[in-house]
C-alpha cells in the first residue's frame, strides 16, 4: 500500500474536479483483475431529465477500489458523492453528501482461450450500505427519495457478465439486480433491473505496451420500482428505460485508462408525473499496479 499511496494521489489531484457513479470500470464484465492486481478509479457522472416544467439534474463523483485477491476472485469497493436538485413550479429542492457504500465480489467462474482470443464468464454479488443520508430537508420540505444521496437501509446486489474478445472485438454482456429493503423511516427505493449489450472495436492498437483506443456501441435496458417514503408509496417514481449509448475508451499505457460514455434514451415509460429523461454523460479514468 505505500507504494500505492502516491499513484493514488496523483490521480485524485488531476482528477478532482471531475465527479461519477457510471465511474466503476470493470465491474459489470466476465474478467477479473490478476492474482493482487490493485485498481483504483474516479469518475463523474452527470445525469439530466426534463419536461412538464420540471427540470432534474443529478450528478455524482465516485471513487473505485478494486483488488484482486486471486486470479477469479476480484472484490471492489464504491464510494460516491452525490449532489441532485429538481426545479419547476416555482420551487426548487436539492440535496447532496456522500452515498452509500457499495461492497462487491466478483468471481469468473469459467475462462475460454484461444490464438488471440479470451472468453470469461462471471457472477457478481454484494451490497450497498447506507451510509449516505436519507432524510435530508430543503427548507424544511423533505427531498424527495430518489434525490436524497443515501438510500438509508442495506441493499443487495447479484449479477452476472460475460466478455468475448475475439482479436480486436470486445463483445460484452451483462445483468445486475439490486433489491432495496426498507430503511428505519419506513422509506423503500424500487427495487432496480440492469441489463447491457455491447460491441466495442480496438480501432487504434499498437504492439504490447503500446496505447489503444477502442469504441463501443451500447444497447441498456433499466428498470426502477415506485419508491415508497415515510411508509406511503410515492405515485410519481418508477419507469422503464431503453437507451443507447457510445462510450470511448483510451489506455495510453496499461497501467492507465480513460472512458468517456454518453447515452441517449430510445423509449422510456414513466409512471406519475416525471420529468423524461434526456442525457447521461460519464467520464472515468483509472489506475492500475
Amino acid at each position: 500500500m505505500a507504494r500505492a499511496r502516491p499513484l493514488l494521489l496523483a490521480l485524485l489531484v488531476s482528477l478532482a474536479p471531475l465527479a461519477a457513479q457510471e465511474g466503476t470500470l470493470d465491474l459489470a464484465d466476465g474478467e477479473t483483475l490478476y492474482d493482487g492486481g490493485w485498481l483504483w478509479t474516479l469518475g463523474w457522472e452527470y445525469d439530466r431529465a426534463s419536461g412538464g416544467g420540471v427540470r432534474r439534474e443529478e450528478h455524482a463523483a465516485t471513487l473505485g477500489v478494486s483488488y484482486g485477491l486471486r486470479h477469479d476472485l476480484q472484490l471492489t469497493l464504491t464510494l460516491p458523492y452525490r449532489w441532485n436538485e429538481e426545479a419547476g413550479g416555482g420551487s426548487e429542492v436539492a440535496a447532496q453528501g456522500l452515498g452509500d457504500l457499495g461492497l462487491f465480489a466478483k468471481w469468473r467462474i469459467q475462462r475460454w482461450d484461444a490464438p488471440h482470443v479470451a472468453t470469461n464468464l462471471a457472477i457478481l454479488g454484494g451490497l450497498e450500505l447506507p451510509t449516505g443520508p436519507s432524510r435530508e430537508r430543503d427548507g424544511g420540505v423533505l427531498v424527495p427519495l430518489e434525490l436524497q444521496p443515501g438510500s438509508g437501509s442495506v441493499d443487495p446486489v447479484l449479477g452476472i457478465g460475460f466478455t468475448h474478445e475475439p482479436g480486436r472485438w470486445r463483445f460484452n454482456a451483462a445483468a445486475l439486480q439490486q433489491w432495496n429493503t426498507q430503511g428505519r423511516a419506513g422509506d423503500e427505493r424500487g427495487d432496480q433491473f440492469f441489463a447491457e449489450l455491447a460491441a466495442g472495436n480496438r480501432f487504434w492498437l499498437e504492439p504490447y505496451p503500446g496505447p489503444f483506443m477502442r469504441l463501443d456501441l451500447l444497447l441498456r435496458y433499466r428498470h426502477e420500482g415506485r419508491d415508497q417514503q415515510a411508509h406511503a408509496p410515492d405515485p410519481d417514481s418508477g419507469r422503464d428505460l431503453l437507451s443507447a449509448g457510445l462510450n470511448l475508451a483510451f489506455r495510453p499505457q496499461p497501467s492507465l485508462d480513460f472512458q468517456l460514455l454518453v447515452e441517449v434514451p430510445l423509449a422510456e415509460a414513466r409512471n406519475g408525473a416525471q420529468p423524461r429523461q434526456e442525457i447521461l454523460v460519464a467520464l472515468t479514468s483509472g489506475i492500475r499496479f
